[in-house]
């Protein structure tokens, strides 16, 4: 057991979670932020691990945390609180998750069902109709495919990769790079990787992301679907042209296929510089009211309504423990953190 283990072992014995949830108190808003629900260990698994929020058996025993401490709501109940001055019922809760991956489906949406738990899945709307991996997942594919022991890779360079820690190494390094650049340069360096390892390119994967059948059904079940983009280039990476297409051919295909009022959105990335003054205007203009942010939660309800294009969330990983789990929903990193708003606050 790590010495971080142990410290949230004994801040856990201390009650720490109570002072943080007295520090928020009931009026807060928490919203939670998960990608995949899968286990990165299991045979087979072949993208990216780091995007695994939760295993499904940690997820359920995650919901079943929330069901006991927070009142789950739904996005409709968000906006109204947001932009309507209504009130949500004490230490309010919105789960969402990222891009669309299949296992939203056939592992999460069960336990939410169970629990008759609202939800919003952030569609990443052109792997609904072409399950190619993104492009982490492409990144992971090479590192995982290739049979070389070194090779000399875009952005970071020469690297040993003899060892499993080794190529997960490398491929972070890679990662971390890969999103500081333009877009272009990006998927240049992608297509540069898979060369470098000798690794085909990744085609469709069938059981990778939803498909909109699967859509169709959670939007009928009370699980909102909405806009993460079309192909989840980091917005401030691109120009505007292109960032009005992401976001506006993203919420009309979602209009398309379900019939939906676009109400919402999540930024790819959604972290400090990763979208801009110019992202918020065209959400605007797109008639977006609300989007969310990787930037640490939860957030006090003044706060939320003067920044309801920035509203932040509680980033969940796979790698949480039980303890950890417990103080990030209960605010523990958004009190070290202080998230940095970049919009002009409505008054």
């Amino acid at each position: 057991m790590s010495k971080v283990q142990i410290a949230f072992k004994v801040l856990m014995a201390l009650k720490a979670p109570r002072l943080l949830d007295a520090y928020w108190g009931a009026e807060r808003l928490t919203v939670l932020a998960y990608h995949r629900i899968a286990d990165p260990t299991a045979p087979g698994f072949k993208y990216d691990p780091p995007v695994v929020s939760a295993t499904p058996e940690k997820f359920a025993l995650q919901m079943a945390y929330i069901r006991e401490h927070f009142n789950v709501v739904d996005l409709e109940a968000v906006n109204a609180f947001l932009h309507h001055g209504r009130s949500l019922p004490p230490r309010p809760l919105l789960i969402t998750f990222d891009d669309g991956y299949l296992d939203n489906y056939t592992h999460a949406y069960p336990v939410l069902k169970r629990h008759g738990f609202p939800a919003v899945i952030f569609l990443l709307t052109s792997r609904m109709d072409n399950p190619l991996p993104a492009w982490w997942d492409e990144c992971a594919h090479y590192f995982h495919h290739t049979q070389r022991q070194a090779a000399t890779l875009p952005l970071i360079g020469e690297r040993d990769l003899s060892s499993p820690a080794l190529r997960r190494a490398a491929r972070e390094a890679l990662v971390r790079q890969l999103k500081r650049i333009p877009e272009a340069e990006k998927l240049a360096a992608l297509r540069q990787t898979g060369e470098a390892l000798q690794v085909d390119p990744p085609g469709p994967d069938p059981d990778l992301f939803m498909t909109w059948d699967h859509v169709r059904e959670l939007v009928s079940a009370g699980i909102a679907c909405q806009p993460h983009t079309v192909n989840h280039p980091i917005l401030a990476r691109v120009d505007e042209e292109t960032q009005r297409r992401e976001i506006v051919g993203s919420c009309e295909r979602i209009r398309e296929e379900t019939g939906q009022t676009i109400s919402a959105f999540a930024y790819p990335n959604g972290g400090v510089g990763d979208y801009t003054a110019t992202t918020m205007r065209l959400l605007q203009q797109a008639d977006i009211r609300t989007a969310f942010t990787l930037l640490a939660g939860p957030v006090r309800p003044q706060v939320a309504r003067q920044h309801p294009l920035e509203i932040p969330r509680v980033y969940l990983g796979g790698r949480d423990t039980v303890e950890r789990f417990v103080f990030k929903v209960m605010g523990l990193p958004a009190l070290m953190e202080r998230p940095r708003f970049i919009g002009q606050a409505v008054v």
